[in-house]
């Protein structure tokens, strides 16, 4: 192959990657696809292949090249390969829900990451480890995780500030789940200057909703409730914003305000009739984990 035409095949790739960068994971992947059809070394290849999967996994889609990245892991020819193509398929098995598969497939993409001394990856699957582990309620593991990537993150470097900032969060969230409860409210509110994205300011102000009302300080969890329901972007950060919300004010004894929130709740579970009912009968916060 000519060094014209590797040239070639790279500025595609980067052209790919550029494009998910800015989201527009559609036009990513004609772009893989033309580099695909010029590569011809198996490592080229097998790279060109880990990105355009890692744009279907995002549009969550199925492809030949998302069936490709076993394979990949399997053949062992470039650790940092089989890091890139492990990391994927954790984050592909995460999204799913299928914990035990995103577990196995993030020990080895920090294995190839250990094998390779790089802090990056190692660090970006730590957080990702953390965050199954999480979801699973192994909560000491993600405690675990999350600590050791937060060594890993560079206290003085600005690019770094919003991976510290989705770390410290995480951290807190779990040393709330810990019954932790200052140390975790303190850790999200060291957070919160680092997140300057809405996702993760909603995030930390439910977060923070939940750590106020398991102190019984109703006025701050109402303040922080009402801050991460404006700001909330995904369903799961709403439902969380309206179940706090109505817990909050039924401590408070505003029955107006507990019907508003417990009837917002229950429009997005249509099949689950007596939501509402349960709801003041029950206190669930022990049964619920707020990152489902």
């Amino acid at each position: 192959m000519s060094e014209a035409m590797k040239k070639r095949v790279e500025e595609l790739r980067q052209a790919g990657l550029a494009a998910v960068r800015e989201h527009e994971l559609e036009a990513a992947l004609p772009l893989y696809d033309e580099a695909l059809s010029l590569a011809a070394d198996d490592e080229t290849i097998d790279l060109i292949t880990i990105n355009k999967a890692d744009a279907l996994i995002a549009l969550e889609r199925q492809g030949p090249e998302v069936q490709q990245l076993a394979r990949i892991i399997m053949r062992r020819r470039n650790a940092r390969h089989v890091c890139l193509a492990a990391y994927a398929l954790q984050y592909k098995h995460r999204v799913e829900q299928d914990f035990k598969r995103a577990l196995f497939y993030g020990q080895l993409a920090l294995q190839a990451a250990e094998e390779l001394h790089d802090l990056a990856y190692k660090r970006a699957v730590l957080v990702d480890l953390g965050n199954v582990y999480e979801m699973d309620s192994e909560i000491p593991k993600a405690i675990e995780c999350f600590e050791a990537a937060l060594e890993l993150i560079p206290k003085d470097q600005e690019t770094h500030s919003r991976n510290r900032g989705y770390t410290l969060e995480n951290l807190g969230y779990c040393r709330l789940l810990n019954d932790e409860i200052e140390p975790g409210i303190s850790l999200i509110l060291e957070a919160l200057p680092y997140l300057d994205d809405q996702v993760g300011r909603a995030e930390a102000y439910v977060d923070l909703c939940y750590g106020y009302l398991e102190m019984s300080d109703l006025d701050h969890a109402l303040f922080y409730g009402k801050a991460g329901l404006r700001l909330a972007v995904e369903d799961r950060q709403t439902r969380n914003a309206h179940y706090l919300l109505g817990e909050v004010a039924c401590k408070r004894g505003d029955s107006e305000s507990a019907d508003y929130h417990f009837d917002c709740l229950a429009r997005f579970y249509p099949n689950f009739k007596n939501l509402k009912s349960l709801l003041y009968a029950i206190d669930l916060r022990g049964m619920v984990n707020l990152k489902l």
